[in-house]
């Protein structure tokens, strides 16, 4: 049987580069081969989603943003007839409960907050790609 993953997209929205590559690698550690883009702030993620001529499979939004947060990102994308009903699923550092209630609110698929050790986020990462993208 092939294997169909690269051609699923896997959107990362993400203002910190280095948390775009972290994502990715934790990714990779999933013996999956997916098909990663991403977007540095919600207003060109927004435009790259709504301009594009392949969605995502899955999107994985971080909430801490400069500019437009990432709950405001996620209403505009429930908002949207093309877009709403996308999986997104926030990844955030945040600890705070009123974070996971607001996304869950705005309409986020799950919620992840990011763990301190690779493992344990390539795995976390790995569950949430098998619910969204299963084989």
């Amino acid at each position: 049987m092939a294997n169909c993953d690269k051609d699923k997209i896997i959107f990362i929205v993400d203002d910190s580069p280095i948390d775009i590559e972290l994502t990715t690698i934790a990714l990779q550690v999933t013996g999956r081969q997916l098909n990663v883009r991403s977007a540095t702030d919600g207003k060109s993620a927004l435009a790259m989603l709504r301009n594009g001529d392949e969605l995502p499979a899955l999107i994985l939004l971080d909430i801490k943003m400069p500019g437009m947060d990432g709950v405001e990102v996620l209403r505009e994308i429930r908002a949207h007839d093309r877009l709403r009903d996308l999986p997104v699923v926030v990844i955030t550092s945040s600890a705070l409960e009123s974070d996971r209630a607001d996304t869950i609110a705005a309409g986020a698929s799950g919620y992840l907050q990011k763990p301190l050790a690779l493992a344990k986020f390539s795995s976390d990462l790995e569950s949430i790609v098998h619910r969204w993208l299963p084989i």
